[in-house]
């Protein structure tokens, strides 16, 4: 083909149409051929940054941010070790506990439990518990409550019935109040409280914390102070004797007023009606002898009647 046909080739109308979809096609292969190809190396360059992401600045900050525990042996009951039950090497265990856990009088030896006359479990253990000291009692032949004793305390024995010991529902570590009701002849009944938040150290002979059946005792054994000790002992030959239970969480102390028959109601005025036929005796007032000084009186307003009382000395 010579040179002017080849310009007449190429300046034809029917040839140039043709180069120019062939030349779209090739520009369309290659942009999607680099199109390819960058969504390939996006997705390498995607998995080896999470690889990284995810492994090696973890594998960094995980001596950092989580230190090494400090772990102490402790002693925990390898079985459940019952209230009064001696400690025996085959009951206990040592196990490794995080430091910062261990309470305060743990054991950290088997040994120091065991060794001369032993320990003895004050309260039922569970089974892989803290042996602590406040569950035990040391060098005991026999359970007494004198261990059991807070320095300073004594414990005394109150006489209950039924209905004074809450019909058997007073366990031994409870917490009570103690309240005297009294008749004398020269004054109205009343009731006042004696003392707050007793502990209740054993119900009957029964000092087991861990008691679950309520049973029926006589008496009821608190844990007081040396005065309350007297006042509980004259209160017991001069009046009845009631006990009030108190929740756990409850140490508050409430002050209450002497409450006689006339404080029973809500603040209503309260009438009585005499019996048909009934008529007051009314005793003729005794002359005071030449040296004896009057009684001296007060004015009670009931209901809008006045009346004179009597002031004990």
């Amino acid at each position: 083909m010579g040179a002017e046909e080849a310009w007449q080739e190429r300046s034809s109308p029917r040839g140039s149409p043709l180069r120019r979809q062939r030349a779209r096609h090739d520009r369309s292969d290659r942009w999607a051929n680099r199109s390819r190809l960058m969504l390939i190396s996006g997705a390498a360059l995607l998995v080896i940054a999470t690889i990284v992401a995810r492994f090696l600045p973890q594998g960094r900050t995980a001596g950092a941010v989580r230190p090494a525990v400090a772990m102490r042996p402790a002693v925990v009951a390898a079985a459940a070790i019952g209230f009064g039950e001696k400690l025996t090497p085959d009951k206990l265990k040592l196990v490794d506990v995080p430091a910062q856990t261990l309470p305060s009088g743990h054991f950290a030896r088997i040994d120091s439990l065991v060794v001369d006359q032993g320990r003895t479990a004050i309260r039922p253990i569970a089974a892989n518990e803290l042996v602590i000291e406040a569950a035990l009692v040391a060098g005991a032949r026999r359970l007494s409550t004198a261990p059991l004793l807070t320095p300073g305390q004594r414990a005394l024995a109150v006489q209950v019935d039924e209905t004074a010991g809450l019909s058997g529902l007073v366990f031994p570590g409870d917490r009570v109040d103690v309240l005297m009701t009294r008749q004398p002849e020269e004054a109205m009944p009343y009731a006042e409280i004696l003392a707050q938040n007793l502990r209740v150290l054993a119900v009957g002979n029964d000092m087991n914390v861990g008691r679950e059946k309520p049973k029926l005792e006589k008496t009821v054994t608190l844990e007081v102070s040396p005065l309350q000790a007297q006042k509980l002992t004259l209160a017991m030959a001069n009046g009845t004797i009631s006990l009030a239970l108190r929740q756990f969480s409850n140490e508050a102390r409430v002050r209450l007023n002497t409450l006689q028959v006339s404080d029973l109601t809500d603040g209503t005025t309260t009438r009585l009606v005499r019996k048909p036929g009934s008529e007051p005796v009314v005793a003729a007032p005794a002359r005071p002898a030449a040296n004896q000084r009057p009684v001296p009186s007060v004015t009670v307003m009931r209901g809008g009647a006045a009346s004179a009382a009597g002031i004990l000395p």
